[in-house]
């Protein structure tokens, strides 16, 4: 019997179940309470220390974003960080967001939202190391030409190949790229059936591994602990860890024109940047594989 086969009979034996004593109407939002408070119960502490690390990278993006904006008024502190100032803003909401879904039980929803943080650290990135493609992130500001920007400028596939030559560019030797390469896109063809549901995927929203034991399976279309969610909260940590790196050399620096930060040592939150990027790093690759 295929994997599919024995999803689809448990699933078909369990909704039989379900259907004999359907729960009535008005206990509905009681349902969807009970399933997030017993994911919630199982997934803090399931996910450390992933999960705590994550939300440390979200912390430190939370900083990156105030040090790039105005201090006098709402919006980045200058034309040349306005893309920048975006991406990470949406990236901090984004991450909340997986952040949210993961502990609920909702893995799949969180994947697919993974993928678009990811998308948006990527292209972060990429506008840090190019002013120009950061002035034409900015200036598409309409249907066509938001289609266009992604379409010929930042597509999955050209924002891998701008990845790699980020890697190339501050040293990394041809090793490490052709290692991260793979395992980025080994992570991504996962996203993307996330995002793009293919049948396993679909089944498995619906239905998934419980994450106290891989053998049994149990209804999860309201959220369930799952055994898929510490791959899910692990790439979406490594992801922050990784952003950390390939930005620094053009995040904050000492010479304006360099950097979109020029550093300030009195500034707190420059301080707590550095102090956050550095932390970020070392809990990261001590727990690499934990």
């Amino acid at each position: 019997m295929s994997i599919y086969d024995e999803i689809e009979e448990r699933w078909c034996a369990i909704y039989a179940d379900m259907h004999r004593d359907p729960l009535p109407r008005d206990g509905f939002n009681e349902l969807l309470l009970e399933a997030e408070t017993l994911a919630r119960a199982a997934t803090t502490t399931a996910f450390q220390p992933h999960l705590a690390i994550f939300e440390f990278g979200l912390e430190f993006l939370s900083y990156v974003h105030i040090a790039l904006s105005s201090a006098d008024e709402p919006g980045p502190s200058n034309e040349h960080t306005r893309a920048a100032w975006a991406l990470t803003g949406a990236a901090v909401s984004f991450g909340v967001s997986i952040r949210s879904l993961v502990i609920s039980g909702l893995d799949t929803p969180a994947r697919a939202l993974l993928r678009t943080y990811v998308e948006t650290l990527f292209l972060c990135i990429a506008v840090l190391h190019d002013r120009a493609l950061g002035e034409a992130y900015v200036a598409a500001d309409s249907d066509p030409r938001i289609k266009d920007f992604w379409h010929s400028t930042a597509s999955p596939k050209r924002l891998h190949e701008r990845i790699i030559a980020i890697e190339k560019k501050i040293g990394l030797d041809k090793d490490l790229v052709d290692m991260m390469t793979t395992w980025r896109r080994e992570e991504y063809e996962i996203l993307s059936q996330s995002s793009h549901l293919s049948y396993l995927a679909a089944v498995l929203t619906a239905l998934s591994h419980k994450l106290d034991d891989e053998k049994v399976v149990a209804p999860a279309l309201f959220g369930v602990a799952s055994a898929h969610s510490p791959r899910t909260i692990f790439y979406a940590a490594a992801t922050t860890w990784y952003f950390s790196r390939l930005s620094n050399p053009v995040l904050l620096g000492k010479r304006e024109g360099e950097c979109a930060i020029v550093l300030d040592k009195e500034n707190e939150w420059h301080q707590r940047m550095v102090a956050a990027r550095d932390t970020l790093s070392n809990v990261m690759l001590k727990h690499w594989a934990a």
